[in-house]
């Protein structure tokens, strides 16, 4: 660790905040009881080492609370709650009081306060832009069966494609979106941080719907690509099971797998991936990502720009050519090696690093 938290980080968590039966925020992890299924076990990890670097203050009279003031779960889950009212005044209220709000919002689209270190899943290369690239972890594949380097690019998807919403429907019915404007609004700052979700999912359903046209195009590649048309979480359980089935093996079988944006600037899809050792086609719409220590992005993922999404088989064929068996194998392992690097026990090193250094 650094020297800068080389003692235990001490912060305060506001009682009245705590949702009953939610999962915590990353540094909260260790008072939550352990995952127990295999996808999930990397979050014990966590578990295990924050008792040595966090200690916890608990308070309900904010004037109890030390300097440093940490929301115990995600954005979402105040939502999920209907208590996000109550949420932003007690945000307003911390920052107001010249402490230092630490929030994680892992998914969606939200603008954080002045002053406010805010670690989030969707971010921008955007000099505006004050969020913390954070990865966002949601289940551990482990690392697959080796997949030999097949003689022309494999490459799988499977995800929503469509959004359905009667209001974008209409939309698109009357208003013919260019490239260039669908390029404006994915990558663009202002426009997802202010609009609401649905309408972050037609941009969604145009990007999404560009990219696997392009990839059908490509004559060079060799493609599984699975679109759906509903939403995940709404489905029967058992169609859910099938469908999660369907997407694990889709990874396994293809060396290559499109990762892209959806109603956020953001892709939990690109960690799976990365978990089971297989090669990201990461389309990128104005993303900022993890920094990673010994190794770069472009060791083992293909980087696309959406602006060149149309050219995303030479792009593919391109990385695909300069390797060797044993290169394409050590890429993979290095896709791997990026995701154990970014796994919750070892990036929240980082984590306590910029708030202990934002607090001296």
């Amino acid at each position: 660790m650094s020297s800068q938290v080389n003692e235990p980080l001490e912060i305060w968590i506001n009682e009245d905040l705590l949702l009953p039966g939610v999962r915590p925020a990353p540094l909260l992890m260790h008072l939550s009881p352990p995952d127990t299924r295999a996808e999930l076990l990397f979050w014990n990890l966590l578990r295990d080492k924050l008792p040595e670097l966090i200690k916890i203050h608990r308070f309900t009279n904010l004037a109890d609370a030390g300097k440093i003031v940490v929301t115990p779960h995600f954005i979402s889950s105040y939502y999920s709650f209907k208590k996000e009212r109550e949420f932003y005044k007690f945000k307003r209220q911390v920052l107001r009081s010249q402490r230092t709000l630490v929030t994680f919002s892992n998914c969606l689209e939200f603008q954080p306060f002045q002053g406010e270190i805010f670690f989030a899943g969707a971010t921008y290369n955007d000099k505006k832009e004050t969020s913390i690239p954070t990865p966002q972890w949601t289940y551990d594949l482990g690392e697959k069966l080796k997949i030999l380097k097949p003689s022309i690019p494999t490459v799988g998807f499977v995800g929503n494609v469509e959004y359905p919403s009667r209001l974008n429907s209409l939309i698109l019915r009357y208003i013919k979106f260019s490239d260039s404007m669908v390029k404006g609004m994915a990558g663009n700052l202002f426009v997802n941080r202010n609009l609401n979700l649905g309408r972050r999912r037609l941009i969604a359903r145009l990007v999404r719907k560009k990219i696997i046209n392009e990839v059908r195009k490509a004559k060079n590649l060799q493609t599984s690509l699975i679109e759906r048309k509903r939403d995940f979480f709404s489905l029967p359980v058992e169609e859910r099971n099938r469908q999660r089935a369907e997407y694990i093996k889709n990874i396994e079988d293809n060396a290559y797998i499109l990762v892209m944006r959806g109603d956020d600037n953001g892709c939990y899809q690109l960690w799976e991936v990365m978990s089971a050792g297989r090669i990201p086609v990461f389309i990128d719409t104005n993303r900022s990502l993890p920094e990673l220590r010994g190794m770069k992005w472009e060791d083992f993922c293909v980087i696309v720009p959406f602006s060149e999404v149309h050219r995303i088989g030479d792009y593919i064929q391109a990385f695909h050519d300069q390797l060797s068996e044993e290169d394409f194998a050590e890429v993979c392992r290095k896709s791997r090696a990026a995701f154990d690097q970014l796994l919750p026990h070892n990036f929240v090193v980082r984590i306590l690093e910029i708030i202990a250094k934002s607090t001296n």
